[in-house]
């Protein structure tokens, strides 16, 4: 081929030339013999400068685009899409398959939470099997508590560096492993030890839930979303005791554990089909193991000390050692968290006065909830007498409560922010607590039916409205972390309310049931019906049973029915039977109305513990994000700030 030939090929090749390039050139479409030239000129550079300033931002949007990638892929799917509307302007949807991903992580809550709220009502049946004191039952739920406290914010960081898929997975697997080991379980020190491995599965499940489903909604929608993520829970809570109560009632107590099997085996396969991994914290070097060992004994010993107070005495040197190593440690963990390079916690992130206010808010609110519940199954089992099933009917209004106003709030939040559903909750809580003090021995079943009421009205306003202030303004690459904060926060504050109720409540059961029997031995002593011989035999009865009844906190106060187990029981058709009949219901109403002095106190502690959130409430912003990046920021430029969105 001659170099003609390629000329004339490389001139077809490059099509047809532009306008007005050359006067040899054929004339452009449309355009006369007689069109000046200049003209032509001038039309050509105008288009020239057109094209390039378009090729200029198509660049631009590539070279975005390109230096956005590795952070998108990174996120995830949710991450990608996120960008992309940010590049193109097209609004927020959200991750694709969104709806799947909040009923994955949803049925994973629900195990968690059906699981919790069913061990609250078996807690009767397992200190009658097992043999054990309210104090040594207990443990069955601070062990699993306890455990959640110390992993959570760990857990919450391995999630954002390694992969919160993973993590979560991990927890599904650990727990329902745990929850057949629970139901196996010989006696009352290995079914602490199981409850221990549940805490750690849900301690890996817990926070990263929450981080998956904001990732896979738009910021706009993170209220309605934790809104209905709160609703399953409150559906969990809600079957939960009705549940327990059918499954004590037909088989036993161990079968409350059993059932978590099937469901978290359910729960697995969906999410490990639709949850997208994201690792959002995977640049940050290293895991903090000396912030975990920290923060652990710390709560540890906290917590411990609670519990055991009673027993080994308030002044001890085994508990004021404890306290003395729980209060070392906070000052002793700030100071390796700001100077260590990979910190389990961000100190930084405090600066965000929305999730500073909500975390503390959700400690008292986890404070208040602890231990009331807790007691008032023990309160109407072995105080009124009625049956596991019957007690959970009474308090199941509570969850469905909270299911019927949470979706709702999680709306009002997204329109009108945080900060009046946030104090609502606190009130509602704080209203329930104080009626249920005010139960006595004569109380009936609805009578606790129609208090817990205020109470789930008080969980559906306030736990949505904390968990989407908390993460509403918190980057992204750190809402494992902040998830786990938020949940340490809260379960510390449970267990912590739990110890102090189970305090009060130990501290004042031996003197009221002691009280209860002195009124009826009085009692008996002016019943000029009966034979001498008898009293004293009824007598000798009473002190036997109120000696039980009042030690080791009472087995849970000790069942009233059986302080008068025990006493004469004459021929069945007999006068003296009817007379026998008459003078056991007179002493089982004594002992009732002592022994239910002893639950007054600790719910009033409750109620304490729920007007306190009210202050950190009032703080918890204005609107969802409305303090995002203020962890970078001095305190000046956080004032500014704030004045600025004021105004």
């Amino acid at each position: 081929m001659t170099d003609d030939d390629l000329s004339r090929s490389a001139a077809e090749d490059e099509g047809p030339p532009r306008a007005g390039a050359s006067e040899g050139d054929p004339p452009r479409a449309g355009a006369s013999e007689g069109d000046p030239p200049r003209a032509d000129a001038h039309e050509a550079d105008a288009l020239d400068e057109a094209c390039a300033e378009e090729i200029r931002r198509d660049e631009a949007i590539l070279t975005r685009a390109d230096a956005a990638l590795p952070g998108a892929i990174m996120a995830g799917e949710a991450a990608i899409a996120e960008r992309i509307a940010m590049d193109t302007g097209a609004p927020d949807t959200g991750h694709p398959r969104k709806w799947w991903i909040m009923a994955a992580v949803s049925l994973g809550m629900f195990m968690a939470l059906l699981d919790v709220t069913i061990v609250n009502i078996a807690i009767p049946a397992i200190i009658n099997d097992l043999h054990a004191s309210v104090a040594r039952v207990s443990w069955v739920i601070n062990a699993y508590s306890l455990t959640l406290a110390v992993l959570f914010l760990s857990m919450g960081r391995v999630g954002d560096k390694f992969g919160q898929k993973k993590v979560f997975l991990f927890g599904l697997v650990i727990f329902s492993i745990s929850s057949l080991a629970c139901g196996l379980a010989p006696n009352i020190e290995w079914l602490v030890v199981f409850r221990v491995g549940q805490g750690v599965g849900g301690a890996a499940m817990t926070p990263i839930s929450l981080a998956i489903l904001l990732a896979a909604f738009p910021r706009e929608r993170h209220g309605m979303a934790v809104g209905l993520w709160g609703a399953m829970g409150s559906v969990a809570a809600a079957v939960g005791p009705t549940l327990g109560g059918l499954i004590i009632e037909l088989l036993s107590w161990h079968w409350i554990f059993f059932v978590n099997v099937p469901i978290g085996i359910a729960a697995f396969a969906l999410a490990f089909a639709v949850i997208p991994e994201r690792k959002p914290g995977a640049h940050v070097q290293g895991v903090d193991v000396p912030g975990i060992l920290i923060s652990a004994v710390g709560l540890f010993c906290l917590v411990l000390g609670l519990i055991q107070g009673n027993e080994w005495g308030w002044t001890s040197a085994r508990i004021l050692g404890l306290f003395a190593v729980a209060v070392a440690s906070y000052p002793l963990f700030m100071w390796w968290e700001l100077r260590t390079p990979s910190p389990m916690f961000d100190f930084r992130l405090m600066r965000i006065r929305s999730f500073t206010a909500a975390n503390t808010a959700m400690f008292f609110i986890g404070a208040a909830m602890g231990g009331a519940i807790f007691l008032l199954i023990i309160f109407l089992v072995n105080v009124l007498g009625y049956s596991e099933l019957h007690a959970a009917l009474a308090v199941t209004p509570m969850p469905v409560t909270a299911l019927i106003v949470a979706p709702n709030v999680g709306r009002l939040v997204d329109r009108i922010g945080p900060r009046v559903p946030a104090v609502i909750g606190c009130i509602f809580f704080f209203i329930g607590l104080t009626l249920l003090a005010q139960l006595t021995g004569e109380s009936t079943l609805w009578d606790a039916t129609w208090r817990v009421i205020f109470v789930g009205a008080g969980i559906g306003f306030s736990m949505p409205t904390m968990s989407a202030a908390a993460m509403g303004s918190l980057p992204p690459q750190v809402t494992g972390v902040g998830s786990g904060a938020l949940n340490t926060l809260r379960q510390v504050g449970f267990s912590l309310g739990l110890a102090i109720v189970v305090a009060i409540f130990s501290h004042t059961i031996a003197d009221n049931v002691k009280n209860g029997a002195i009124e009826a031995t009085k009692y008996v002593q002016q019943q000029t019906s009966i034979p001498a011989q008898a009293k004293q035999q009824i007598v000798a009865g009473l002190a036997k049973a109120a000696r039980g009844a009042g030690s080791g906190g009472a087995r849970g106060g000790g069942s009233v029915s059986a302080v008068t187990a025990n006493l004469p029981s004459p021929p069945a058709g007999t006068p003296a039977a009817a007379q026998a009949a008459q003078l056991k219901d007179d002493i089982s109403a004594i002992f009732k109305n002592n022994v239910a002095k002893s639950f007054t106190w600790p719910f009033y502690a409750a109620a304490l513990a729920a007007l306190l959130a009210i202050g950190p409430s009032l703080f918890v912003g204005r609107r969802l994000g409305e303090h995002l990046g203020h962890e970078e920021m001095t305190r000046s430029e956080r004032a500014e700030a704030s004045t600025a969105e004021e105004g």
